[in-house]
């Protein structure tokens, strides 16, 4: 960046300075001079010592050798530091509403300011010496070196960094001021160095932490001399030669725009501020990690106080380049993977690193539709970035963004299963073009910082428990640190209790099904399901159950959903749990019974939720290995057929067709299967997807298992039938990973029944399946790359080569 590229708009209420030496050093001391810059201190202490100007020992050294002597530097410094009058240019940059004022300068200038204008001299106005509150109001001055103002001729070494050792002493005992540096500077919109040129070494290993924010600060200097000067600033910020008299002519350019206090009370929409309440963050502790693994309650502020180190939760620092360098290029960011691998925690750890580069981030609130005042005042925003929820509320609000700014991002998380089910509406229905981000499996950097972060929270023997490496996926590691004996007994604590009272344990259960199937827990679908208020029952179980799941006006859900996995498989009786899945069910088929907008959020909620809480695969998994999970899922299905209202549903259906096939009973899953699309057709504007991949699968299932060899190919017509509507399928995305799988069951198929097909059904199939292969390999290489598409072709290629007999 040249050094013409100073702001053209800037609010200082939302800015801080720094200032240097060269800030203070036109104004008038008390000696009736003006204070030193550059060697002019180390100059005068020698002077007082007696030590010729070119003895080479640096003002640190002279310092302290002046105090060893007893030589009344107090005095000197008094003199030099203490400020009688102050410039013009001075006082117009002080009377501008800094959000926060830093020096490493000894004098009292900003006093004398305050003074001058009636107001407290000394109010707002620290240094090493004070302890940092929690709060910090705006304005506030820091002196980070300590204050003449402050200072006694006995305690000089104490409440100055001076001499060598004091600044020893300061980069070892760390004053938490510096704390509050290293946030400010994270998220300020600009930091102004004013006549400060990072001579020192503290402040400079702070600027260095974060590459990439170099635009963010600013350096006033004068024209310098050198050219290796002039290069000293390149990896810390943007130097400019035009001296204070420059910086204050660009003062016009300061605007105070709305404050970030507005910004909190936007009604539909949380404002991610990282200077929230001013308050400086706590640093996460062993236990709050060891909670987090266990319970999986996420602390924004304990993120954002340890970024970017792994501190407490992993940094994701591959998937946040990728998640940034898609914004820049795409309008919208689809964070996808696995439920339960770190969407939440990667969406946390982008809306630091996108507020640190001065983006202004804005989630909307769960269950709501944004306010047409929100939009408005995000409307005056040049560029936001509005996080969604959940798929579901980005679906249903998206479209209200209109007339914001073309700078304007979306991102949106979402399970991949959802992702690959609903390809086509993804890119339909969400803003502009899509970039994809799958955050699915930890990369070296990742495993090995989650290996040392395990270390850090105590827990070593659990990262030698588990096969922590490249390619492993977050929930798989979770679901095995729950059987490590120290954290299991921590849930058992806490878990076990709550599920003594019955209608918690009911609760607790209903919403692990949901958070554990990837849906949004709807408090008023509990209240139909349950005939009882969820906060009622949660606000009588005391404190501990928020361990287990927030609730308050935005949400109420468990934290996590691999937990919500854990708790079913192995705190709920599978016979409570399935006839839990049963009044879920039914509940959904009630809803959509009596749907009459079958494009309405809560249609749409009803229809998701029904088909993953009766998934064969769901219940399955959850069960496990109970000896009588055969007949438990039996009992299910057979309640659900009874059932008026679910039995009218195909996607039931489909899940019992599923189920058979697993027994497997290839009479009862076809006919089945052949009940589901009668339901299917009965619904208006009934899509058939989930039905036709399954149903592709199922005929080479039942032409393999079900017929025997030497037979004529019975279903061959319904075969070649789907195949055309599966390859539909592969163009518009919608069920990719669906069909994929449903296309590799053709080639165990063909090779065992290859002798039964006639020469006519030979040459139509091969027909079908050329065109199935080249819709494959017409796939972008990244969709192939994203579907693992290349197996499926080379699998539809063999078919072809078996039944030409090549």
């Amino acid at each position: 960046m040249s050094s013409d590229d100073f702001p053209t708009v800037f609010d200082p209420s939302s800015c801080v300075i720094f200032l240097g030496a060269g800030f203070s050093a036109d104004s008038t001391n008390k000696a009736n001079g003006c204070p030193p810059v550059g060697d002019g201190l180390n100059k005068a202490i020698k002077e007082l010592a007696n030590i010729p100007a070119d003895e080479p020992s640096d003002f640190t050294d002279s310092a302290g050798y002046a105090i060893s002597q007893k030589l009344d530097l107090f005095s000197l410094l008094e003199g030099l530091y203490t400020i009688r009058k102050l410039t013009d240019s001075q006082r117009k940059i002080l009377s501008l509403p800094w959000r926060r004022i830093y020096t490493t300068n000894y004098d009292n200038s900003v006093s004398v300011f305050r003074a001058e204008k009636n107001g407290n001299a000394s109010g707002d106005i620290f240094d090493l010496t004070d302890d940092p509150p929690r709060q910090l109001r705006k304005g506030v001055v820091v002196h980070l070196h300590g204050s003449i103002a402050k200072c006694q001729p006995d305690n000089l070494d104490q409440s100055l960094v001076l001499t060598r050792r004091s600044y020893v002493e300061q980069r070892v005992k760390k004053s938490l001021w510096w704390d509050w540096f290293d946030r400010d500077i994270k998220t300020s919109q600009y930091v102004f160095f004013l006549g400060y040129d990072i001579n020192d070494f503290e402040p400079a290993s702070y600027l260095i932490k974060y590459p990439g924010m170099e635009g963010r600060r600013h350096f006033i200097l004068r024209n310098p001399k050198s050219p290796i000067i002039a290069s000293k600033l390149v990896d810390y910020g943007v130097r400019h030669s035009f001296e204070l008299t420059g910086f204050v002519d660009r003062l016009d350019r300061a605007k105070v725009e709305a404050t970030p206090a507005h910004e909190r009370e936007l009604s539909s929409f949380r404002y991610v501020d990282l200077s929230k309440d001013n308050k400086l963050p706590s640093k996460p502790t062993s236990a709050e990690i060891q909670e987090l693994l266990a319970f999986g309650r996420i602390r924004f502020d304990a993120i954002r106080s340890s970024f970017p180190k792994s501190e407490y939760v992993v940094i994701r620092a591959s998937s946040l380049d990728a998640c940034k360098n898609a914004l820049e290029e795409n309008k919208t960011l689809v964070i996808h993977s696995k439920i339960g691998n770190g969407k939440t925690i990667v969406s946390d750890e982008l809306k630091i690193v996108l507020s640190q580069e001065g983006r202004r981030c804005f989630i909307l609130r769960d269950n709501i539709s944004p306010l047409p005042q929100d939009i408005e005042f995000l409307k005056g925003i040049d560029a936001p970035v509005i996080f969604f929820p959940n798929y579901d509320s980005a679906i249903a609000n998206i479209h209200l963004f209109d007339g914001l700014s073309e700078n304007s991002r979306y991102v949106v998380e979402l399970s991949s299963s959802t992702l690959q089910v609903r390809m086509q509406e993804v890119h339909s229905r969400l803003r502009g073009k899509i970039a994809r981000i799958g955050i699915d499996r930890l990369d070296q950097d990742d495993a090995t910082a989650l290996v040392e972060l395990l270390g850090k929270a105590g827990l070593t023997a659990l990262s030698r428990a588990v096969d922590i490496r490249e390619g492993i996926e977050f929930r798989d590691f979770l679901l095995k640190s729950y059987d490590y004996p120290e954290i299991a007994k921590r849930l058992r604590s806490v878990i076990d209790p709550l599920l003594q009272n019955a209608p918690a344990r009911r609760l607790i259960c209903i919403s692990s099904i949901l958070k554990s199937a990837g849906l949004p827990v709807d408090v008023g679908f509990i209240e139909d399901v349950t005939g009882e208020d969820p906060y009622a029952i949660l606000s009588g179980l005391g404190e501990s159950v928020l361990e287990l799941m927030a609730y308050s006006m935005d949400k109420l859900e468990p934290h996590s959903s691999v937990l919500s996995e854990h708790i079913l498989q192995k705190y709920v009786d599978s016979k409570d749990f399935v006839g839990i899945i049963f009044d879920l069910t039914a509940e959904a088929a009630r809803r959509i019974d009596e749907a009459h907008d079958f494009s309405s959020e809560r249609f749409r909620r009803a229809r998701a939720l029904l088909s993953a809480v009766i998934r064969f695969g769901f219940v399955n998994s959850i069960i496990g290995q109970a000896a009588d999970k055969r007949k438990t899922i039996g009992k299910l299905y057979e309640s659900c057929r009874r059932d008026a209202l679910i039995e009218k549903e195909p996607l039931f259906w489909l899940q019992y067709s599923i189920f058979w096939q697993d027994e497997p009973r290839w009479d009862l899953a076809e006919s089945h299967m052949a009940e589901a699309y009668s339901r299917g057709a009965a619904r208006p504007n009934f899509k058939t997807f989930q039905l036709d991949t399954n149903y592709l699968g199922l005929l080479c299932d039942l032409e393999l298992f079900f017929s025997n060899v030497g037979q004529p190919v019975a279903r061959f017509e319904k075969l070649t039938g789907i195949m055309e509507t599966c390859r539909a399928m592969i163009d518009d995305g919608n069920h990719r990973n669906h069909v994929i799988k449903a296309f590799l069951k053709l080639e165990p198929m063909i090779s065992k029944r290859k002798g039964d097909f006639t020469d006519v059904q030979c040459t139509a199939l091969c027909y079908s399946l050329n065109l199935v292969a080249e819709k494959l390999a017409a796939l972008p290489t990244n969709e192939k790359a994203l579907w693992g598409t290349e197996p499926c072709r080379m699998s539809i290629e063999n078919c072809i080569r078996i039944l030409t007999r090549q």
